[in-house]
């Protein structure tokens, strides 16, 4: 990306050495500014996404049907616990930032939405039941989700969300949750992996058919896409100025970080899964 108007930015993706994207704190961008912004992280976002998680060994053998079931049903009881956890950050966060969805009323409505539609849809209490009976589908009981003492690799992931709730700026956590969008593409190909390497019916992949429209798409008449609010939450920090960042947490940091550590919780997984010889 070539610098913009107001020198505030500056990048190109050019290989891992590339240089950070920086921004002045407190610095109010324009719309354009703020789109451009987002852009180049998430564009970097695509590229460890593709990299580190679409192309990295467990979905590599997932999508080739290689990976065997046992590490499927292993996957699932360390995965239950995060999506649990951050509805529940969500819940924390609606309190906590509070400020910006009274300053920018036209925010609320999206962000409300997107926190019922993780409780009470498809029915009460959301997608947490949805949750529970794709483990069942597989095979994994719910004592098994419940008391499953997560391996320390896939733990990262929900530590660092939980990390930015309690600890981070506003700019942390929404630049982090950028990578919503991404879990709809990685949802999808769960979902077509599924569907062509294990004969798994349509209808008892309901987890991954709810989460691929919900991040993605526009749904239920009206509700905007779980990626799409946290874009329009992120560019309005920006434009507001509210870009205040702890040291060495910057938003482009936040983001990738965040990538990387769905990269480890897979890794981590494939690992034990070979360790207990299930291939």
């Amino acid at each position: 990306m070539k610098k913009g108007a107001r020198g505030i930015f500056a990048a190109t993706i050019t290989n891992m050495n590339q240089q950070p994207l920086t921004l002045e704190i407190g610095k109010k961008l324009s719309p354009a500014e703020a789109r451009a912004f987002t852009d180049e992280i998430k564009h970097r976002m695509y590229v460890l996404w593709n990299e580190k998680i679409f192309g990295g060994a467990f979905m590599r053998d997932l999508e080739a049907g290689r990976l065997p079931f046992a590490t499927i049903q292993l996957f699932w009881q360390n995965w239950y616990s995060y999506p649990v956890e951050v509805n529940n950050f969500h819940l924390i966060i609606y309190q906590r930032h509070q400020g910006i969805f009274a300053r920018h009323r036209d925010l609320l409505a999206p962000y409300v939405g997107k926190i019922s539609d993780e409780l009470v849809n498809p029915s009460i209490p959301g997608h947490i039941e949805v949750l529970i009976k794709q483990g069942e589908a597989f095979g994994v009981t719910i004592e098994q989700m419940i008391n499953c003492q997560v391996y320390p690799e896939c733990r990262a992931l929900t530590e660092f969300a939980r990390g930015l709730v309690y600890e981070g700026s506003m700019i942390e956590w929404w630049a982090r949750s950028l990578n919503e969008e991404m879990f709809g593409h990685w949802a999808r190909r769960w979902r077509e992996a599924l569907l062509a390497k294990y004969k798994i019916k349509e209808a008892d992949l309901h987890y991954f058919q709810v989460h691929e429209e919900a991040d993605l798409h526009e749904h239920l008449d009206g509700l905007m896409a779980h990626g799409q609010v946290a874009r329009m939450i992120f560019e309005r920090l920006l434009q507001d100025g509210n870009t205040w960042y702890r040291p060495g947490w910057g938003p482009e940091y936040c983001c990738l970080t965040n990538a990387e550590y769905v990269a480890l919780f897979h890794e981590g997984i494939y690992k034990h899964s070979r360790a207990l010889a299930h291939f």
